[in-house]
Formats: C-alpha cells, sequence, structure tokens
C-alpha cells in the first residue's frame, strides 16, 4: 500500500493550522482572519456531509429490514399458500400430489431463505477516513 502525501485541506484542518495561523499573523493579519474563515467553512462542510452520510445510512438500514421482514412475510405467506393447496388435494383424494406441492413449495421457499441470506446486506460497514 502506498502512501499518500497529505493534501493541502487536511494540512490546513490537521494539527498544523495553529502554526499556520500563527505565523500568518504575525506578517498577514488580514490574511491569516481569511484563512480561519476559509477553515471554519470547510469545517462546516465536513460536518454537513457527515450528517448527510449518517442519514443515508440510516435510511438503508431501514430499508434493509424493511426488506428482511417484507420476504420473511411473503415467504410465509408462500407456505400458507402450499398447505392450502396440499389440504385441497388431500380432501379430493390426492395425498400424493399433496406432498409433492407441499414439500417442493416448502423446498423452494427454503432455498430462496438461504440465498438471500447468504447475499449479505446491502452495504458493508467501511472503515473510517484514514485508517485505510
Amino acid at each position: 500500500m502506498t502512501e499518500r502525501a497529505p493534501s493541502l485541506a487536511d494540512e490546513w484542518l490537521g494539527t498544523q493550522v495553529l502554526d499556520h495561523v500563527r505565523d500568518l499573523y504575525k506578517d498577514y493579519p488580514d490574511t491569516a482572519d481569511r484563512v480561519l474563515g476559509l477553515v471554519e467553512l470547510r469545517l462546516q462542510q465536513r460536518y454537513e456531509a457527515e450528517t448527510v452520510e449518517a442519514r443515508h445510512r440510516r435510511k438503508l438500514e431501514w430499508a434493509w429490514f424493511g426488506f428482511r421482514v417484507a420476504s420473511a412475510l411473503l415467504g410465509f405467506g408462500a407456505l400458507v399458500v402450499f398447505a392450502l393447496v396440499a389440504v385441497q388435494f388431500i380432501g379430493h383424494g390426492a395425498p400424493v400430489e399433496a406432498g409433492v406441492s407441499l414439500g417442493a413449495g416448502a423446498v423452494s421457499v427454503v432455498a430462496i431463505f438461504v440465498t438471500g441470506r447468504a447475499a449479505g446486506p446491502l452495504f458493508a460497514p467501511r472503515p473510517p477516513p484514514g485508517k485505510e
């Protein structure tokens, strides 16, 4: 993995900002005030971006939860329908067809749930910035 050089924004927003501002105040106080204003603006933009990202992540987590609940309910509904079809087959004197209908339906629903569980969430947790 290669080390990347820090950008100017990282340098100004890092721990060296006070040293830079002190040096600027000695010679150019107006420029130092403008730089502090830019730093404040950049920090505000970073905060807003992180807030939007957190809100988006929460929405994705709720969407994933809703998807999982809906798929569980639909799977249960499918099993109920297969059971009702099997009961109708038994009522008409066809127990073999009832077993095939219920067995094949249950196996297909279980296969869908197993592959759905293996797919995992819609997004994977990312490492915090700077830890890459």
